[in-house]
């Protein structure tokens, strides 16, 4: 009995710290961009149009890993060899992160559809957006529950 309510206790504070959004649409409080439009990771034109300005970026992550010295958390997404945009998050941001994704934002992101808000940056000649909260990071597919066979 005692192992039942451990058990359900914990899945209840999971279940409440847990801000990971599924959504379809950003929020009208926070537009896209100047024309109200998701940018895909993959359109190039788009992402540059939209520097220094405060977008919605959307796209499949391929990875999340923190670097070597756990300073900075890459976000890089399939189909973005042409555009090259990324997100990364400090480690500052990392325990917000991590509680906010079910303990691991790195395990739960590849494969997810997201949706990243924020000022789209150049940072040495590629399009990036610095993630500040987890409220930014929306994802709107999860990942699939089953990873193919390599």
């Amino acid at each position: 009995m005692k192992m039942r309510l451990r058990a359900l206790s914990i899945l209840i504070v999971a279940l409440i710290s847990t801000r990971v959004v599924l959504a379809d649409d950003p929020p009208a409080s926070q537009p896209a961009n100047s024309e109200g439009q998701v940018i895909d990771v993959s359109d190039k034109a788009a992402l540059d149009a939209a520097m220094n300005k405060d977008s919605v970026v959307e796209g499949v992550v391929e990875s999340a890993a923190w670097s070597q010295t756990g300073k900075v958390m890459t976000i890089r997404f399939k189909n973005s060899s042409e555009s090259k945009f990324i997100a990364v998050v400090f480690e500052k941001k990392k325990e917000d992160f991590n509680s906010a994704f079910s303990g691991d934002v790195t395990k739960a992101l590849p494969g997810a559809k997201v949706r990243i808000r924020g000022t789209i940056k150049d940072y040495r000649g590629k399009p990036e957006i610095v993630i500040d909260t987890p409220a930014a990071l929306t994802v709107v597919e999860p990942p699939p529950t089953t990873q193919p066979e390599k």
